[in-house]
């Protein structure tokens, strides 16, 4: 009796699961065929432990092969997700004038630079004391313009502005970038497809805004190097 009972059971939950898997669309069913072979074989696994004919170690093991095909199924399915998630990875922005190469790492949100003439040429602008800065802006704002504006930006996003005023800096005036300069700019290598592009900008834009620790020329310099990119 007990048997004939387990046999009426066992037709009536495959019935259930025969009809509950034809309702589904096909990449449900693929899903849903893969966890019912896992329960099925935990089950049976079980069963056979607790009727003393097969070792724990050996059903554990039986029932992890489904769990490792889907891990495994899974993988590939993810795999082009993270190569694409990949190249959306932030890369330091670059912004270089005649005077100044200034890097903002998004990564650890450090904007440093080096300097490229004069009498700090060398150094780097986190070597500088305020008084240096200060004496580093004054020359640049009789002499480089555009590297004054980009010290400005570098000392505006890291906390000290001094006593200078932000440039009023005409964008007609920016120095024209190379396809190279505009791909630092963005932080993208050249394999970096227009969407890829679109999607960048658009997000220096929002971490470089004045609002929020930029300033006017990076928004200016961002802009350019998209439109030199899209030309």
């Amino acid at each position: 009796m007990p048997r004939l009972i387990l046999l009426i059971a066992s037709l009536f939950l495959a019935w259930l699961w025969w009809s509950k898997q034809k309702k589904l669309a096909p990449d449900e069913r693929r899903s849903f065929l893969w966890r019912s072979a896992f329960w099925l074989l935990l089950g049976i696994s079980v069963g056979l432990v607790v009727t003393g004919r097969m070792h724990w170690v050996g059903a554990a093991f039986a029932a992890l092969i489904p769990v490792a095909k889907t891990l495994l199924s899974f993988s590939f399915r993810a795999f082009p997700l993270l190569r694409m998630l990949s190249r959306f990875k932030a890369s330091p922005s670059q912004f270089k004038t005649n005077s100044l190469h200034v890097t903002i790492n998004f990564a650890n949100r450090k904007m440093d630079g080096e300097i490229l003439t004069g009498t700090f040429m060398g150094y780097k602008l986190s070597d500088l004391s305020d008084g240096q800065l200060d004496e580093l802006a004054t020359d640049l704002k009789i002499n480089d313009r555009e590297s004054y504006a980009l010290l400005y930006a570098y000392r505006i996003r890291s906390g000290n502005a001094g006593s200078e005023e932000q440039a009023n800096f005409n964008t007609d005036n920016l120095t024209r970038l190379s396809k190279s300069e505009a791909y630092q700019v963005l932080g993208l290598n050249e394999k970096a497809s227009p969407e890829e592009i679109i999607k960048v900008h658009k997000r220096l834009m929002q971490r470089l805004h004045p609002d929020r620790g930029g300033s006017d020329y990076l928004a200016a310099k961002i802009n350019a190097a998209k439109d030199v990119l899209q030309a």
